[in-house]
């Protein structure tokens, strides 16, 4: 294999350093991204609760300004047409102020997600160029000029963000 100009020692040393390179990858990168990004799905899913909460407890209210409207229909007919106008009216504001709400706590977590989603993924592209320059320069050393470096980086990230 010598005469092809392949040494079998070169090749061993590469691929145990791929090896290395790849469990640290997986130990100190991925695991702890996922684990982060699992805990912000988690608080996520709960502030969706709170809001189904609060719609739950919009209905609840529904169903006890009904009950009143009932009781109001029974004391007489001129207070029950007049109470059961109010209470319709309080009736709509609660739900539309309550659902209205419930609409902002979702939109404001999905916002939130969506943002600590942007963050993360930045943040984790700015870390991975850092790290792939660093293993360039351990692995090739000074060989390679910072422009090959930066296109090993972007052509790294791109492969990345395919994935």
């Amino acid at each position: 294999m010598e005469a092809l100009g392949i040494d079998l020692i070169n090749i061993i040393i590469y691929t145990l350093n791929f090896f290395v390179v790849l469990f640290l990858l997986q130990r100190f990168a991925f695991t702890p991204v996922r684990n982060m990004l699992e805990r912000r799905r988690q608080e996520i899913e709960s502030g969706l609760s709170a809001a189904e909460k609060a719609q739950q407890e919009a209905a609840s209210q529904r169903a006890q300004f009904e009950k009143e409207l009932a009781n109001a229909r029974q004391a007489s007919m001129a207070e029950a047409k007049k109470a059961a106008e109010a209470t319709e009216k309080m009736r709509q504001e609660i739900l539309a102020a309550a659902q209205k709400e419930a609409d902002q706590i979702k939109a404001k977590a999905r916002e939130d997600a969506e943002q600590e989603r942007q963050q993360v993924m930045t943040d984790i592209r700015k870390q991975t160029a850092e790290l792939a320059m660093q293993m360039t320069r351990k692995v090739v050393g000074d060989a390679v000029d910072r422009d090959a470096q930066k296109r090993l980086v972007t052509k790294f990230l791109a492969d990345l963000g395919d994935v």
